[in-house]
């Protein structure tokens, strides 16, 4: 079963923790800390975009422009300042403010014990790592952004949940099947699909998890 966690593992070769380690002077073992620490907060703000069919959008194709690819793939692309600017737009998408990133980052910290500011640091990065895993786990169609902008458009199959269908042709052969709604019509639930990229295949941090989400509600209003 996928998750997110397992992808970012998986970047630059299978060393993109040893390689964060040296870029950041932190012990694999914090490294990973660090990351699983801060998986909650992309959860959420992953969980909210999938709430509008206009921020998905967004969401979608800022991932089909900005070639984050390579912030997956080369560990020398990800100690450049371009994966700060890319990483720090990423972060307005998902989290919509400064104020949710430096909360985010002092949250991580709190669990870790690594200083706030390295954890600012290392938050563009690893946004920038983690959407070019996903821009590289979509790949495989021809043009899987555009297919989903038709499917979203159009109403998905049947219209029974055009976001989550839109969700379903990116991440379900990922899944596996996980994120399936119990409407009885076989519908996706984006928001137990965002669920499933991040907590599937490992032990979930519910106090770290619940902190994250009263951050977003603090900072953007509104519950989930």
């Amino acid at each position: 079963m996928f998750n997110m966690f397992d992808m970012l593992n998986q970047a630059q070769n299978g060393a993109a923790m040893e390689n964060l380690s040296r870029q950041f002077g932190l012990h694999p073992d914090q490294t990973r800390k660090a990351v699983e620490a801060l998986m909650p907060a992309f959860q959420e703000g992953m969980r909210r975009q999938a709430q509008s069919m206009d921020a998905m959008q967004g969401f979608f194709n800022q991932m089909g422009s900005g070639g984050y690819e390579r912030f997956f793939d080369d560990p020398k692309a990800t100690e450049t300042e371009e994966v700060r600017q890319s990483g720090n737009d990423i972060l307005g998408q998902l989290f919509g403010s400064k104020d949710v990133s430096r909360a985010v980052a002092d949250q991580a910290a709190t669990m870790t014990g690594i200083g706030t500011e390295l954890m600012k640091q290392m938050l563009p990065v690893i946004a920038s790592m983690m959407m070019g895993g996903l821009a590289r786990q979509g790949s495989g169609a021809s043009n899987p952004l555009q297919q989903m902008f038709e499917q979203m458009m159009g109403g998905g199959r049947g219209g029974a949940n055009p976001l989550g269908d839109m969700l379903q042709g990116m991440f379900g052969n990922m899944l596996g099947g996980a994120g399936k709604a119990q409407s009885g019509q076989g519908a996706f639930n984006p928001a137990e699909i965002m669920d499933a990229l991040f907590t599937a295949g490992r032990k979930t941090q519910d106090a770290n998890t619940e902190a994250m989400s009263r951050i977003f509600d603090q900072f953007t209003g509104g519950k989930r």
